[in-house]
């Protein structure tokens, strides 16, 4: 995404939800806040926009608590209707109605414990949601308060859990051998419990991380391979394409084919 002048930095965004920088970056590490989706460092206006309705939730599970607001004024307001004057209920009217929170409303519907809107606009009418009360016991148990955490956060809990330096891939390939099974996900990324990461067999996390260290340890990037041959990066680039080597994992070659590369090409 392209960045821009509205976007979001971690300071302007604590700032802007009324949060310490440090409660901001606990946060994340919970995986309450999404990670920056501009730059891998920033936040664009549409992501930061989602997060005001969610900083009493935040505070409640960093265990702190909010600056006392204002008192609502007790004006009715149909809870059939927004305030645009929408009939029916959007996703953020139903997690409020059903005391839910945002995210177990999403995932409740990944799941068909929640039916589709039978609204235009993905909306539901009141005629949908009434029986969805009665609902909320099985969703909150089979969903539990906390949304997981993405790969990075993942491993990064992992780490601090285990002693083990743990990273994106390990993670990545537990999912892959089917040990570590997603819980939801979020624009399209896998999100994992807390529980499934606290049940996860040592041995099977040193098992992954040993192969990892492995693969990079008979293995080189395209740099690294040029520098061993002393060619420049472009000239192995060329040569190992029309010699038909193809890099494998994390687009590194094999330190014996390299080799033999040197050995052949002229």
């Amino acid at each position: 995404m392209t960045r821009s002048q509205d976007d979001f930095g971690p300071v302007q965004l604590a700032r802007w939800l009324g949060l310490k920088e440090s409660q901001l970056r606990r946060a994340q590490n919970l995986g309450l806040v999404p990670p920056p989706d501009v730059d891998g460092r920033r936040w664009s206006q549409s992501v930061a926009r989602t997060l005001p309705d969610q900083v009493e939730q935040i505070l409640a599970q960093l265990g702190e608590e909010a600056a006392p607001a204002p008192a609502p004024e007790t004006k009715p307001v149909p809870p059939a209707r927004t305030r645009r004057g929408k009939e029916g209920f959007g996703p953020v009217q139903l997690a409020r109605h059903l005391g839910l929170k945002d995210w177990q409303v999403t995932r409740a519907q990944q799941r068909g414990l929640i039916p589709a809107p039978d609204l235009e606009g993905g909306r539901w009418s009141e005629a949908a949601v009434g029986p969805l009360t009665d609902l909320v016991p099985r969703i909150t148990a089979e969903l539990g308060d906390h949304p997981g955490l993405g790969s990075q956060k993942a491993a990064e809990y992992l780490s601090e859990q285990t002693g083990l330096t743990v990273e994106r891939t390990d993670i990545q390939d537990l999912a892959e051998q089917g040990v570590l099974h997603p819980v939801g996900e979020f624009k399209g990324w896998p999100m994992y419990s807390i529980e499934d990461l606290d049940a996860l067999q040592h041995e099977g996390v040193t098992a992954v991380i040993t192969a990892r260290l492995s693969w990079i340890e008979q293995s080189l990037t395209n740099v690294e391979a040029a520098d061993l041959l002393g060619w420049s990066t472009g000239r192995f680039d060329v040569t190992a394409e029309r010699h038909g080597l193809t890099p494998g994992r994390w687009n590194r070659y094999t330190r014996a084919d390299i080799e033999r590369l040197g050995r052949t090409a002229h």
